[in-house]
């Protein structure tokens, strides 16, 4: 008859305590480690993201992305005003419209409109149909017109909270132009 095998129990014990400061490193080095690969992509993501913003002036107009762009117009209205209730807004938000004149270059831009607060951590996209029972003036275009050979007016409107209607500002990016944006002061 043949024993079975016994396991050493002081030689797993002992390699344990002989690989301890090892171990301990690893743990501490490789999250280290990760976190600093992952920067060096993570700000240049934001960058891309964030953007890199040309502040204009209420009433300036701007070159960017093949195209001239100027705000004409912008507003806001709350839910509690007649007008507010009308179009269908809920208690507590404000719908905040804006209107540039567009004049497109040799060719016709594309954009992305959005509303940011006055610090730049909340952006809004544009409300929808579905959003308000609202629709732009006779003439007025809501997005960027890739087939325009002249001047036009864009028209778009945001729902936000009340309290983001303050010191809002436009925000137009083009992906081909990126991480460079325009800023409007409205």
């Amino acid at each position: 008859m043949t024993e079975a095998p016994t396991t050493d129990h002081t030689t797993t014990a002992t390699w344990w305590r002989s690989n301890r400061w090892f171990l301990l490193s690893l743990v501490v080095i490789a999250p280290a480690a990760f976190l600093v690969t992952l920067s060096a992509g993570w700000f240049s993501y934001a960058d891309e993201t964030v953007g890199k913003p040309v502040l204009v002036d209420s009433g300036e107009s701007a070159e960017y992305s093949g195209a001239t762009w100027k705000v004409t117009d912008s507003g806001s209205l709350g839910s509690d005003t007649e007008a507010g209730e009308r179009i269908g807004l809920l208690p507590g938000t404000s719908l905040v419209v804006a209107t540039l004149e567009v004049e497109p270059g040799a060719t016709p831009p594309s954009c992305t409109l959005e509303l940011e607060d006055a610090d730049g951590a909340r952006v809004w996209d544009p409300a929808s149909s579905t959003d308000v029972d609202l629709s732009a003036d006779s003439g007025a275009e809501t997005t960027c017109a890739s087939d325009a050979e002249g001047p036009y007016t864009l028209q778009t409107w945001f729902v936000v909270p009340d309290d983001a209607v303050t010191d809002s500002r436009l925000r137009l990016s083009d992906a081909d132009r990126l991480p460079e944006v325009l800023l409007f002061e409205l």
